[in-house]
Formats: structure tokens, C-alpha cells, sequence
């Protein structure tokens, strides 16, 4: 007999067994846990915890003597009624492959999975399916043979902008997929207004949202997190993503990227399409990175220049829409945020 109890992040005791038990299978606690459970022997042990951080499922784990018994699924069921009591109707967790089946017996469905490291597993409406079907709906009138950049533009600068004019010169039509996942400076739904205003001018390109499944904070966590050591699995899972499921619904033929001289994680990536992109039709093309004097232009040197009171010398590297933007009282809230904060996003 097995009792469950929330495990409180402030009671250091308890969380100190949940971190022995993800030790033992070389879990660490996940950050930004919301809510926790554990499942407890009749001596008060405990033999089975799992984590919700946001709409993920988290740091699933039972006793290894216990394997078998069911306590897993009795965890995961425990903490999706949980997330449906906050009004969470989409979830996802990662897990061994081994154990995949385990958790689309309880309804989750395979998105993708890397061996090695994890399979990808979500459950409720509007997944990966909907999400295909809705970028087919998007490119039924489009022209075959189409290209795309990913872009995430903290903010839109004159090099993402030389970047998509090169690659719609050279594309029958070209879609400028902008990252959903709000971890960045700028919100995305000023990332995206500003990528709509800066391109407009160009008669054959869509811009998108790249919604979860494009370098979202679950297809490629160490995009944000800067993390290199987990990258190579990562960057596998998105790009499998991209190229199972987005590439064909937009008729890709090509993704173009910059040259990426200052982030290795991204470096790394950009490595990781070279390879694994023409598995699935779509080649990749690299674009040199514009310069302004020495230096490539880079949304990083415009935060910089924001913290340090020089937004004037921004100018260059801005199209005027940006910087309008950024000037205008709109953008206060954000230039306060910028100066106070040295996050690297």
C-alpha cells in the first residue's frame, strides 16, 4: 500500500529524497519545478516521484526494486490530473525509448525520439498532427521546392533582414519561421510584429510562428539555457522534428542559414542541419554573416548598446522599423527590462 503526497520544495528533507531517487537513475530535480508528488511505503519511504514544470512532465522515477508494480503510470496519472486541475489540456514528457510504450499505453502519443537519449511523448488536442496539418492548409497555394530561415530576431536587425533578402532572391518562396518560445528580451509577439514589419517589402515571403515544435524550450532546451552538453541530442530531436513533420507540410527543398561566429551552441546546430537535414530532401545553405566596420552584426551587440544608454548607435544596425520601435515609448517596458537584466537572450 503506497501513500501519495505533494512534495514541498521548501521542506529540504524531502527534497532531499527526491533528489537520492532521480540519482539513481542519473536524473537531476528539473528546474522551475511547479508541483511534485511522491508516492510513500508504509515506512514512510519514498519510492516513486515525479515533477509538472510548466506543461511538461518531469523527473518520472521509482525505486529500481519496485519496477514493474505500476508506480510509474500511477505517478504520471497523479500529476496529469494535476496539470487539468491548473487548465492544462497539452502535455509532454520525455522518457527512455525503452519505456515509451509504458506511457502510450496511458495515452501519450510518439512525436520523436533519439536513441541514446529520450523519446518525446505528448498527450491532449491541437499536437504535432494538427500542427502539420495547419502548415499544409498554409502552403496548399505556395510553390513547391520552397525554402525557410528560423529565426528568433531579439530584436530584428539588418543582418537577419540581408539574411532573409538572400535567401528570397535565391527561392521560389521563402517562409521566415519565428521562434515561439518566450524566453527571450524581447516578447515574441514583438519579435514577430517586428520580423512582419521588416520584410514586407518582399513579395514571396510568409512569416510563421514556429509554435513548439521549431527550437522550442522542448525540442532544443539548450538553445536557451546555453548548455552545451546535452546540445548534439537536442539539436537531433529538432531537426528529426523539422524534417519529419515541417518540412514536408511546407514543401521544403532548402533551409538557409547565417554563418554563426560567437555561439557554439548554435555553431553546433548549424553543424547538426549539414548533417542530418539531407536525410529528410532539404538542403542547407549558409549565408556569411553581415558586417558592420569589423564586426558582424549580431542582435547581442544591440542589447549592449541599449544596457549602456547608446541605443543612437544602433541605428546601423537596424532597419528603420526596429529602431522606431525601440525609441518609441512602446518599447520603454522592454529598455528597462534590457538594462536591468544580463541575460544572454
Amino acid at each position: 500500500m503506497y501513500t501519495e503526497r505533494e512534495i514541498r520544495r521548501d521542506l529540504d528533507f524531502e527534497f532531499r529524497d527526491v533528489e537520492r531517487l532521480l540519482a539513481r537513475h542519473s536524473l537531476k530535480v528539473p528546474e522551475r519545478t511547479e508541483y511534485t508528488v511522491g508516492l510513500y511505503d508504509e515506512e514512510d519511504d519514498l519510492v516513486a516521484t515525479g515533477s509538472l514544470v510548466g506543461n511538461i512532465l518531469q523527473g518520472v522515477a521509482v525505486d529500481p526494486d519496485l519496477q514493474g508494480e505500476g508506480l510509474s503510470a500511477k505517478i504520471v496519472t497523479l500529476l496529469m490530473k494535476k496539470a487539468l486541475d491548473l487548465g492544462r489540456e497539452k502535455l509532454f514528457i520525455f522518457t527512455k525509448t525503452s519505456e515509451a510504450r509504458l506511457f502510450e499505453n496511458l495515452g501519450f502519443k510518439l512525436v520523436e525520439s533519439v536513441e541514446g537519449y529520450a523519446a518525446f511523448l505528448e498527450w491532449g488536442r491541437h499536437g504535432i498532427d494538427e500542427f502539420r496539418e495547419n502548415l499544409c492548409a498554409l502552403s496548399k497555394d505556395k510553390p513547391g521546392k520552397a525554402s525557410c530561415v528560423v529565426v528568433n530576431c531579439n530584436p530584428f536587425t539588418l543582418g537577419h533582414r540581408y539574411l532573409i533578402e538572400k535567401a528570397a532572391a535565391a527561392s521560389s518562396w521563402l517562409y521566415v519561421i519565428v521562434v515561439k518560445e518566450d524566453r527571450s528580451l524581447f516578447p515574441f509577439n514583438v519579435r514577430y510584429e517586428l520580423v512582419k514589419r521588416g520584410v514586407e517589402d518582399f513579395p514571396n515571403v510568409n512569416v510563421i510562428d514556429g509554435g513548439e515544435y521549431v527550437i522550442s524550450n522542448l525540442t532544443f532546451p539548450s538553445y536557451f539555457s546555453r548548455d552545451d552538453s546535452l546540445t548534439h541530442y537536442h539539436a537531433t530531436l529538432d531537426l528529426k522534428i523539422f524534417g519529419k513533420h515541417i518540412g514536408p507540410a511546407l514543401k521544403l527543398a532548402r533551409r538557409f542559414v547565417g554563418e554563426e561566429p560567437y555561439c557554439p551552441v548554435t555553431s553546433t546546430y548549424n553543424e547538426h542541419m549539414k548533417r542530418i537535414l539531407p536525410q529528410y530532401g532539404i538542403e542547407l545553405t549558409v549565408i556569411p554573416r553581415l558586417n558592420h566596420g569589423d564586426d558582424a552584426i549580431s542582435a547581442s551587440t544591440v542589447r549592449d548598446l541599449i544596457r549602456q544608454d547608446r541605443l543612437d548607435e544602433a541605428r546601423d544596425l537596424l532597419p528603420w522599423t526596429t529602431y522606431d520601435f525601440l525609441v518609441s515609448d512602446e518599447a520603454l517596458e522592454i529598455r528597462e527590462k534590457i538594462k536591468a537584466s544580463d541575460s544572454r537572450h
